[in-house]
C-alpha cells in the first residue's frame, strides 16, 4: 500500500475510533493527514471506499486470531490468546462500539461481523471442552451450560470498550480486562485447574496491577 494511502487508512482508523463512524467526514480525515479533501479523493472517492479497505485489513488479521486451527493446550494459551482480543478489539474499536450504525448503513460488513462473533463463541466453547477432558474444568452439570458459558465470555470480550466508554473511562486496562474474564472460570475449575491458574495466571494478573 502506498504511504499516502496507508496514512489515509491508519487516519481513518483513529477517527473512526475517537468520534465513531458517523461523526467523521472526509473533511476530517484530510486534515488529519494533513492533505487536501481532493487529494484524499483521489485515492478513496468516498467513505464507504475507505471502510471497505480497513474491513479487508481487519479480516487479514481477525482470520488468524479465529482460526480453527488455532489451539490452546494450557492455561497460559488461553491467557495470551486474550491478550489478541484485546488489542484486537483496541486497534479497531469502532468495529465494536459502532453496533447499529454498522448494520443500518455497512450491512455486508455487519453480517461479516456476525459471522466473526460466531467463531469467538466456538473457539471459546471447544477451549471449555477441551479443558474438561484435561480435567482442568468440571464436567458440566447442565445442558449446554459451556455454550452459555461462552456467550458470557464473548459478551466480555465485545463490550469491554463499550462499557469503558459508558464509564467515561478511556484509560485501557488489560489486567483488569484479563481478570473479569478469568472472574468467569474459577468457580468451574477442578482442583488441578485451580492449582495451574493459581501458579500461572494468578501471578501474572497481580503483576498487571504493580505496573
Amino acid at each position: 500500500m502506498k504511504k499516502t494511502k496507508q496514512k489515509i487508512i491508519l487516519s481513518s482508523i483513529e477517527l473512526f475510533n475517537q468520534k465513531g463512524l458517523t461523526n467523521v467526514r472526509l473533511q476530517n480525515i484530510a486534515d488529519q493527514c494533513g492533505i487536501s479533501v481532493g487529494n484524499l479523493a483521489y485515492h478513496f472517492p468516498n467513505k464507504l471506499a475507505i471502510i471497505e479497505v480497513i474491513d479487508e485489513i481487519l479480516q487479514s488479521e481477525i482470520e488468524p486470531i479465529l482460526s480453527d486451527k488455532k489451539r490452546f493446550p494450557y492455561l497460559i494459551d488461553f491467557d495470551n490468546q486474550l491478550s489478541n482480543y484485546y488489542f484486537f478489539i483496541n486497534k479497531y474499536a469502532f468495529y465494536f462500539l459502532d453496533l447499529m450504525e454498522l448494520e443500518r448503513s455497512y450491512p455486508d460488513l455487519h453480517i461479516k461481523r456476525k459471522q466473526y462473533i460466531h467463531k469467538m463463541i466456538d473457539q471459546i466453547h471447544k477451549w471449555l471442552l477441551d479443558n474438561i477432558s484435561k480435567s482442568i474444568l468440571q464436567e458440566e452439570i447442565q445442558e449446554e451450560q459451556y455454550r452459555h458459558t461462552a456467550k458470557a465470555i464473548w459478551m466480555i470480550i465485545t463490550f469491554w470498550m463499550t462499557q469503558q466508554h459508558v464509564k467515561g473511562t478511556h484509560h485501557q486496562d488489560e489486567g483488569e480486562f484479563k481478570e473479569v474474564v478469568w472472574n468467569q472460570l474459577v468457580p468451574i475449575f477442578t482442583e488441578s485447574g485451580l492449582m495451574e491458574f493459581e501458579a500461572i495466571i494468578l501471578p501474572q494478573l497481580k503483576n498487571y496491577s504493580t505496573q
